[in-house]
């Protein structure tokens, strides 16, 4: 009896450790510059912020910058409580997006990419929880 327990403990045991390190799975994504990214159908949108500077970045399936040419894009702000939303201008660089937003100390917003892929024609509204930090 002991022997089966034994043998019952070790192979789940083993089970286990053959799955340790499996963590990268087809559908994660490494952001490149350390934001938090969301996938789309053939692109990648990433948000990098800090204290009132948002980054967004736009990236091809495979992690390559493209060209923000290739979207119609429009930014906003949701402040939680009231539900209030803002829109962002913002500057274009290459495949990225520069806008300011100033949370007024409030300890935490939503960012709304809506976002039209050219590519595929596909519209998206991505949303990103904000806490900005100085």
């Amino acid at each position: 009896m002991k022997n089966l327990i034994f043998t019952l403990v070790l192979g789940v045991a083993t089970t286990a450790w053959a799955h340790e390190g499996h963590h990268d799975s087809p559908g994660m994504v490494q952001a490149p510059k350390g934001g938090v990214i969301k996938s789309l159908e053939e692109s990648h949108v990433e948000v990098v912020t800090k204290g009132n500077d948002i980054k967004v970045y736009l990236y091809s399936k495979d992690l390559k910058p493209a060209d923000a040419t290739r979207f119609k894009v429009k930014l906003f702000t949701e402040i939680p409580r009231t539900k209030k939303k803002e829109s962002l201008s913002f500057k274009v660089q290459g495949n990225l997006l520069e806008a300011n937003f100033d949370a007024k100390g409030i300890h935490r917003y939503t960012l709304i990419v809506n976002i039209n892929d050219s590519v595929t024609g596909h519209d998206d509204n991505l949303k990103f929880t904000v806490e900005p930090r100085k």
